[in-house]
This record gives C-alpha cells, structure tokens and sequence, in this order.
C-alpha cells in the first residue's frame, strides 16, 4: 500500500484544522443564542464608568526639609525594602553621592 506524500499529510492536517474551527464557531454562536433566550440579554451591560484619578500629591521640598526628615524616610524605605522593622534600622552616617 502507498503511503500519503508529504503534501498530502499536511493537506489533510490544514483541513481537519479548519474543519474543527468551523465547527465550534458554529457550536459557540448556538449556546450564545440559547444563553440570550433564557437570560433574555442581547449584549452584556456597559461596564461602569472608570473612576476618577486621584489628585496628586503634594512633593516635599528637595532641599527644605530637616534633617531628621530625610533620615525617617531614608530608614523608612530601606526597611520597606529588607522587610525589617524601622525601630532596628541604625543610620550612621549619610552622604550625597
């Protein structure tokens, strides 16, 4: 017995494919026409309106603000950053880089 050529085999492949695709094109569009009988929706409801932005924050001034300040929000985020308590963050010394 013969068997199939390479073009025949992806022939067959590429049909069943869009064989298959057809169908539950036509499976999809039937249960969509039920589910809209019963629940008696054509489309679904609008989806509500996005809300509004909130209003941006006020920046702190870069150069304005006390010393004690920068240290409370350096140690803050990097306790933030190693999961770690504030209260056992100790901050020797600062300096601009």
């Amino acid at each position: 017995m013969n068997e199939p050529s390479f073009v025949q085999v992806i022939a067959m492949g590429l049909c069943t494919v869009f064989v298959v695709l057809i169908c539950l094109i036509i499976i999809i569009k039937i249960m969509g026409a039920i589910m809209t009988k019963f629940t008696g929706n054509a489309a679904p409801a609008p989806a509500a309106a996005p809300a509004a932005a909130p209003a941006p924050v006020a920046q702190a001034p870069a150069a304005g603000g006390s010393k004690q300040q920068v240290v409370a929000a350096i140690a803050a985020a990097i306790a933030e950053d190693m999961g770690a308590d504030v209260n056992h963050i100790k901050i020797h010394s600062i300096r601009k880089l």
